[in-house]
């Protein structure tokens, strides 16, 4: 069973997932460039370090990323609970879940943020989500996802293209990211107003 639901500002793992997606966009931008310069098996043994050093930089970068993303995405999806508690949601584990389902972890991470975007947007006077724009969550995944299947392609092509679109991506991810934890925190704030003015009231007329 899972416990109850409380808001928490996911500013700062916001703020931590934005950083670390910037520096692998960077490091995706730097191996694109170096399978550029240096073609994708390079023969000079300094190429082939050099190559190596921004390969392994990426992929200790993407975990932390990972890492901090997940934690990001928890927040955000508890947050929901409190936001807009009569929207219908996946359990929070799948915020976990999902990117371990072979195959599936193409889709359902998509899908659980989309859920979460779409259940932090703006509601009408009965709390009621109204229709928000998916467009940075779909072009995020899309890119996300088109990198991955380049990247299993051989080719100084094919690898130039995957690091790319991984940092396309991660643009789109910090937008995605910084997006979604202001509208949280509109609706944190609105509540907080919210309680202050009934404080006042219930002041006023005690």
């Amino acid at each position: 069973m899972s416990s109850p639901a409380f808001y928490a500002s996911p500013r700062a793992l916001a703020t931590t997932c934005s950083v670390l997606l910037g520096l692998t966009g960077l490091s995706a931008l730097w191996n694109a460039a170096a399978v550029l310069i240096f073609g994708a098996a390079p023969e000079s043994p300094t190429d082939t370090a050099l190559l190596g050093a921004g390969n392994i930089a990426e992929v200790l970068l993407t975990l932390a990323t990972a890492v901090a993303f997940i934690m990001w995405l928890y927040r955000a999806r508890v947050n929901v609970e409190v936001i807009c508690p009569q929207v219908y949601q996946r359990g929070r584990g799948w915020t976990i879940g999902a990117w371990f389902i072979p195959f599936a972890n193409l889709y359902l991470p998509w899908r659980v943020t989309a859920d979460i975007w779409n259940a932090s947007g703006p509601t009408d006077q009965h709390g009621v989500p109204q229709p928000i724009r998916t467009g940075v969550v779909n072009a995020w995944w899309t890119t996300w996802v088109i990198g991955l299947v380049l990247g299993r392609l051989e080719g100084q092509a094919a690898a130039t293209a995957a690091e790319s679109a991984t940092a396309v991506a991660a643009v789109l991810a910090i937008l995605m990211v910084r997006g979604l934890t202001d509208m949280q925190e509109r609706h944190a704030e609105a509540a907080r107003t919210a309680a202050l003015a009934a404080y006042r009231a219930q002041a006023e007329h005690a």
